[in-house]
């Protein structure tokens, strides 16, 4: 980060201290709901409240469907696996942005491909295409390069700060080259473009509920989707793909603990 940034933002906050991302905004309000949530003794893994939220969620987005999980890294990795990333395949993400988001596509087993951005901060639907039109092709219905025939398993915008990416460019062009898009939505809860809510326009999306986010769980993650499937596989497997009964605890495959 340069000199003239630093400078320039200390003259705009006129502070020389510590400078929060964003500080979140507790009142008597949110306190009274914990309360609530403590005397109803549901405080891990079911409850009125996760329900309440993933459905408050979904209507405020547009989503057809919101499925809450521990936080927006645990989402995002969720996410991948349903879109169907898989060991040794590539994944094209922004080369600007937070650890999590190559983490998540490590934790798949995948590669991170990084492009570069644009003046949004996100992803450059122009390098997008020319990377694609340089090194890969279509190939029985997927996404390989030409090198040597890796396949590419998806493609990661984010929303830098909120900033909402070409999200539309970038869904028309992975469109073109049978390419998976997962938004990476953490930081863009309130963010619309051309009136249709961020995490909308491709596949699945993940949101991020942590301290430094535009609303707080004090962690806390968010899948959203329109694909009924795809709702339902993602809450068997951030709930460690349990298989409904009043007391036996059978699971079908292996899962993750992620529930929020």
């Amino acid at each position: 980060m340069s000199d003239s940034f630093i400078r320039f933002t200390r003259e705009l906050y006129k502070s020389d201290d510590f400078i929060p991302l964003h500080a979140p905004v507790i009142g008597e309000r949110e306190k009274e709901l914990v309360n609530q949530c403590l005397d109803s003794t549901f405080v891990s893994s079911v409850g009125a409240f996760v329900d309440k939220f993933e459905s408050d969620l979904a209507q405020y987005t547009g989503a057809q469907y919101a499925v809450a999980t521990v936080n927006g890294t645990s989402a995002l990795h969720t996410a991948l696996l349903l879109a169907g990333v898989q060991q040794e395949s590539l994944v094209i993400t922004q080369a600007f942005s937070f650890i999590a988001t190559a983490n998540a596509i490590s934790y798949c087993g995948a590669q991170p491909v990084f492009l570069d951005i644009d003046e949004t901060l996100g992803l450059s639907p122009k390098a997008l295409s020319e990377f694609l039109n340089e090194h890969a092709q279509v190939e029985g219905g997927q996404c390989v390069l030409t090198s040597n025939g890796q396949r590419i398993s998806a493609c990661v915008p984010m929303h830098t700060f909120g900033h909402p990416c070409k999200i539309d460019e970038i869904v028309a062009i992975c469109q073109q080259w049978q390419i998976p898009v997962v938004e990476d939505a953490a930081e863009s809860l309130g963010s619309f473009y051309k009136e249709k809510h961020t995490g909308t326009f491709g596949l699945i999306s993940a949101f991020s509920f942590n301290g430094n986010k535009i609303a707080t769980a004090g962690g806390g993650g968010a899948i959203i989707t329109n694909d009924a499937q795809i709702a339902k596989r993602a809450k068997h497997l951030t709930t460690t793909a349990k298989q409904p009964h009043r007391w036996a605890f059978n699971h079908d495959e292996i899962a993750f603990n992620y529930r929020m």
